[in-house]
């Protein structure tokens, strides 16, 4: 890899890093996600040091080419992170309907009451 471009990258890492802890610290983020693209982001950084550590994890796992092994394990880490999404919308889809039905349930009460 080139020294340019491996300057470029590391800068684009540490920029995004910096930018996930402000919209952290803002609460734009939870702490959950933001530690799992500063996770990604440190090992992003890790890969980019060290390029031959793809290589060796690639030949390791039989993958003809690194590149290969980058994409699988990209497709695979978005997965993960929209399933645990989907899981945090469902419990507050969840959360929700039981905060309606309670609404509802005091409504009525207040209703009897005044009646």
């Amino acid at each position: 890899m080139e020294n340019n471009l491996k300057i470029f990258l590391l800068c684009l890492i540490i920029l995004s890093i910096y930018l996930i802890f402000k919209t952290i610290k803002k609460k734009k983020l939870s702490m959950k996600y933001g530690m799992y693209f500063t996770l990604i982001g440190i090992i992003m950084l890790i890969l980019i040091i060290f390029p031959d550590i793809i290589e060796y994890f690639a030949k390791l796992c039989g993958f003809k080419e690194a590149p290969n092994m980058l994409f699988l394990i990209a497709i695979f880490l978005l997965f993960y992170i929209v399933f645990n999404i989907y899981t945090s919308i469902s419990k507050l889809i969840e959360n929700n309907k039981i905060m309606i039905q309670e609404l509802s349930i005091l409504k009525k009460e207040l209703e009897n009451k005044k009646k």
